[in-house]
């Protein structure tokens, strides 16, 4: 009996050997090639096709390693690895024995994991914009007064202005102005004689930075421009007077 099971075992085996080198020899690959092919090292093949056990991994790589064979070589890979496992006792690690992961396959996404990902990227994206409403320097442009030191002749005048973002704080001589959803503010002032009317218009953000900027308004009430002319008229004939006398004295 002991002599029939080895005649047995080497006519497996020579069947094993000689399924691989026909499909290697019809398809022009040597041992090198197929290597390369399946990347399974030249070690682990030789292995394989000399049924060198003691150099061998475990079942679940040899059943891997024998399906990417069976594929490169157009052969049958449950035919490949019955014969293969009739002939052999494969060398295994126990009961936790599990098949290699296919590298090439397409892994499952992780949906939870995308899903924490495309939130994030949502709150990112609302939250980026605001930023600048709550950290960026405010903008403030004075309408009125049009320009800083201006001439008025009225002593009730609207100081207005804007800017871009209404819930920014806006302050006129650190007095609160309350601003319009477009933006826009006015505040009504009255205005002492002279040029001591000056302005400091102020935009705060919160948490942010702010913008500063003052105007000056001269005011010079009718009585006191009719004044004024009067006396640059008396000046302005006083000097031609005495530019007539002098050039009389000298004739």
């Amino acid at each position: 009996m002991i002599l029939n099971f080895k005649l047995f075992n080497t006519v497996e085996i020579k069947n094993f050997r000689e399924t691989l080198k026909e499909a290697m020899r019809e398809k022009g690959i040597s041992l090198q090639k197929l290597s390369e092919l399946t990347e399974i090292s030249p070690n682990y093949l030789k292995a394989l096709v000399e049924n060198d056990i003691a150099n061998l991994p475990s079942t679940p790589y040899i059943k891997g390693y024998i399906n990417t064979i069976a594929q490169i070589l157009e052969i049958d890979p449950r035919v490949l690895w019955d014969d293969y496992n009739r002939l052999s006792e494969s060398k295994t690690s126990g009961e936790k024995d599990i098949l290699p992961s296919n590298r090439f396959a397409q892994k499952s996404l992780n949906k939870k994991g995308l899903f924490i990902g495309i939130i994030i990227l949502i709150l990112i994206a609302y939250i980026a914009p605001k930023i600048s409403d709550f950290l960026g320097k405010p903008s403030l442009e004075i309408i009125a007064p049009s320009q800083d030191k201006l001439n008025v002749s009225d002593p009730n005048f609207t100081l207005r202005g804007k800017i871009g973002n209404h819930q920014d704080k806006v302050t006129i001589n650190s007095a609160e102005v309350v601003v319009s959803p477009d933006g826009s503010f006015e505040q009504n002032v009255t205005l002492e004689e002279g040029p001591q009317n000056t302005f400091e218009f102020k935009v705060k953000r919160f948490l942010g930075r702010e913008t500063t900027n003052s105007r000056t308004i001269i005011y010079k009430s009718p009585a006191t421009q009719k004044e004024e002319n009067n006396n640059n008229n008396k000046e302005q004939s006083s000097t031609s007077t005495k530019e007539t006398s002098t050039s009389t004295s000298t004739q």
